[in-house]
């Protein structure tokens, strides 16, 4: 069994501090290791450990993706579920808690920065005005807890930025509604050539991040956390494709 202390060790182990931004990726099986509990308790032993780590002036993220535009289907940021497991539909539905309105890739947000990250441009999913660059414009950690760093939507802001060839640009089209009005948009989205083994693959670069020291990792109970810093990411992201330019998918694997 866990306790709240253990999360919050942990976090603070990899480096995380208070006033820090931190975009989470993580999947609920860690909370399994809690002490019997309703779910919505074990989501709050959580976001309550991640509030004594980053304190009130530190901004927790969390990706509530949708792919909303990509489906044909409309999008509400209050009302559109998360595509992209329990926990971030949870926070999500926090009541201090703020959406971001990109009908593909949109975040949610808790803390200072909150309502920066909830009206970052929503015409470009990873462009200079995105959430993912006020991601790196804080260099913010990138954390996975019980998830591979394969799971890291970061990797897609450095990707378009580098203008990686397995990638090219796509204009979705779709409607968004807020408070029950509906409006037409746009957003432009750096999607992956099918035709290539395009999946995400990070190995290399984990390996590249944890040689130089700038991959800090630690356990809560049986489940790894790994985290690094934004600017840590791209420096190495961009050395491995100035390598090999496919070397953060699984054709640059073979």
């Amino acid at each position: 069994m866990i306790a709240s202390a253990d999360i919050v060790e942990a976090f603070k182990l990899c480096g995380v501090r208070r006033g820090d931004v931190l975009m989470l990726h993580a999947d609920a099986i860690v909370l399994a290791q809690l002490p019997p509990m309703t779910a919505d308790a074990r989501f709050d032993v959580l976001f309550n450990a991640l509030n004594d780590v980053l304190g009130p002036k530190g901004t927790l993220v969390m990706p509530t993706f949708t792919y909303s535009f990509t489906k044909g289907e409309p999008f509400d940021r209050a009302t559109t579920p998360s595509a992209v497991g329990l926990l971030t539909e949870a926070f999500r539905n926090r009541p201090d808690v703020r959406r971001s309105r990109d009908p593909i890739f949109s975040v949610a947000a808790r803390g200072r920065l909150a309502d920066r990250f909830a009206e970052a441009a929503t015409d470009d999913c990873f462009g200079p005005d995105s959430a993912f660059a006020l991601l790196a414009q804080h260099d913010a950690w990138l954390a996975c807890l019980g998830c591979s760093l394969d799971r890291l939507t970061f990797t897609h802001y450095v990707e378009q930025t580098v203008r990686v060839d397995y990638r090219y640009f796509k204009t979705f089209t779709g409607v968004c509604v807020e408070g029950g009005v509906e409006t037409p948009g746009t957003v432009r989205y750096f999607v992956r050539d099918l035709d290539r083994k395009t999946t995400i693959d990070l190995s290399r670069l984990k390996t590249d991040l944890a040689q130089a020291g700038r991959l800090a990792t630690a356990a809560v109970g049986r489940v790894g956390l790994s985290a690094v810093r934004c600017s840590a990411f791209e420096a190495a992201a961009r050395g491995l494709l100035a390598r090999s330019p496919s070397g953060l998918i699984q054709e640059g694997v073979e």
